[in-house]
């Protein structure tokens, strides 16, 4: 086999095993966070507003890399739900700052804590160090990804 065929037979073996690892990592996420009355994407906005006490619902679109009109449609279930509020800001009226509510709080962290117990499930499958190296793998994954997308 020459390089190319040998990087396909990988990338073929990569594609399968992130095809069933994911699919269920994900299906369990699902589950776990439909019980919360979350969707995934609920979870990063809740993620991200339990690291500030405000944020803009366009600083949040910018994050998730969405159109406003989109993160209005995820908000505004966040706020039935009562997990977020909406203040005005006291200097400026037209800006409306969102906040994690104490709901919103505990179902953020109840949240984390069933996906920590996921992921220890299926890591516990591996070796200690196995756990170590696919970890630092992922990292320098993530890093190489990072930098080539603000090139």
């Amino acid at each position: 086999m020459n390089e190319d065929q040998i990087k396909n037979v990988y990338i073929d073996r990569l594609f399968r095993v992130f095809q069933v690892s994911n699919r269920q990592i994900q299906q369990d996420m699902a589950t776990t966070l439909k019980e919360l009355k979350l969707t995934g994407p609920q979870f990063y906005i809740l993620s991200l507003l339990s690291t500030t006490d405000s944020t803009k619902s366009t600083e949040l679109a910018e994050q998730l890399d969405v159109k406003p009109s989109a993160i209005t449609v995820m908000i505004d279930r966040l706020l039935k739900n009562k997990f977020v509020t909406r203040e005005r800001d006291e200097r400026d009226r037209r800006i409306v700052k969102l906040a994690l509510t104490s709901e919103g709080k505990e179902a953020f962290e109840k949240a984390k804590t069933l996906r920590r117990e996921i992921f220890t499930r299926y890591l516990s499958y591996l070796e200690e160090d196995d756990v170590d190296r696919f970890v630092s793998i992922y990292e320098k994954l993530a890093a190489a990804i990072e930098k080539d997308l603000t090139e």
